[in-house]
C-alpha cells in the first residue's frame, strides 16, 4: 500500500529493507519490510527517508494518513505487539518528525495478524484481521469510536458481500463515503488476489 498526504507532495510506501542495493537481513536470515518517505519534487519522487519507526529485526509496513495527515497508522511485529502483527499509529509534527509511538490495544489487536489499516473522511479506521470473530481467514472490520472520538471501544466485522471464508484487505473508500476498493482471494476471481468495487446502498429507515 501507499498513501499520500493530501497536497500530493509526500508519499509513505512499503519496501523490502534494502540499504543501498544490499538486502539487509535479521538474525533468523530474513528481510523484513520497512516504511519509506519521499517528497515530490520537479515532478519526481526524491529524499526517500528511512523512517526511525523501523528496524531491521521486525517488520514495518502498510501505512494509511488520517484525515488531515498529522498520524501514520501501520501495521508492525515490533517489540510490545499483542500477536503475529498490530495496528500501530505515530503522530507526525509540522516539520515531519513522529512522535507519541502507540500500539492501539487490544480492542483492535488480537493475538493473531492485523494489518493493512485506512482510515476514512469520518475517521473510522478499518483493518483487516485473522484474530477477531470472522468468516474465515482475513476480514475486513471497522472501528467503533467512544464518546471522546479519539479512543476505541469496540470493532464490527463488515460481513457480507465485503467479507469471505477467505482472505479480505486492503479496504479503501473513496471521499464520498459511497464507493471504495478492497482485495480477496475469494473463489470466482481471476488470479490469487484480485481488486473487488463496492457501492453502499444507504439503508431507509421507514
Amino acid at each position: 500500500p501507499v498513501t499520500i498526504t493530501k497536497d500530493g507532495r509526500t508519499m509513505y510506501f512499503s519496501r523490502n529493507n534494502f540499504n543501498q542495493d544490499i538486502e539487509i537481513k535479521d538474525k533468523k536470515g530474513l528481510t523484513n519490510m520497512k516504511i519509506y518517505r519521499a517528497t515530490l519534487v520537479d515532478g519526481e519522487w526524491t529524499n526517500i527517508e528511512d523512517l526511525p519507526i523501523n528496524g531491521d529485526n521486525f517488520s514495518t509496513q502498510h501505512a494509511a494518513l488520517n484525515i488531515d495527515d498529522t498520524k501514520l497508522y501501520f501495521s508492525s511485529d515490533r517489540p510490545g505487539t499483542h500477536g503475529g502483527s498490530d495496528i500501530w499509529v505515530v503522530n507526525i509534527r509540522p516539520d515531519g518528525l513522529l512522535v507519541d509511538l502507540q500500539n492501539l490495544g487490544d480492542v483492535v489487536n488480537t493475538e493473531s495478524a492485523e494489518g493493512f489499516p485506512f482510515i476514512n473522511n469520518e475517521g473510522v479506521l478499518f483493518f483487516s484481521s485473522d484474530g477477531h470473530t470472522g468468516l474465515g481467514l482475513l476480514d475486513i472490520f471497522a472501528t467503533i469510536k467512544g464518546e471522546d472520538d479519539d479512543s476505541i471501544v469496540d470493532v464490527i466485522n463488515l460481513g457480507v458481500p465485503v467479507n469471505s471464508n477467505k482472505d479480505d484487505f486492503s479496504f479503501t473508500m473513496n471521499p464520498n463515503g459511497i464507493t471504495g476498493y478492497f482485495a480477496s482471494n475469494r473463489q470466482g476471481g481471476r488470479g490469487s488476489d484480485d481488486i473487488y468495487a463496492f457501492h453502499r446502498e444507504p439503508v431507509l429507515h421507514v
